[in-house]
């Protein structure tokens, strides 16, 4: 995978974490956002990782 496309991809890959964080944190406002958004983002690039495989 080339720079670009591996920059294209975290970029939306933390726009969609941080959608979801927004969201996750409206439904448990006690949540740690800035945990909750790395969590996700985490999750996100570990599934594009093994998808480009």
């Amino acid at each position: 995978m080339r720079a670009t496309n591996q920059q294209t991809l975290i970029s939306a890959v933390f726009e969609a974490a941080e959608r979801a964080k927004n969201d996750l944190t409206q439904l448990v406002p006690d949540l740690d956002r800035d945990r909750a958004e790395y969590a996700v983002a985490s999750v996100l690039l570990e599934e594009a990782w093994v998808a480009q495989r």
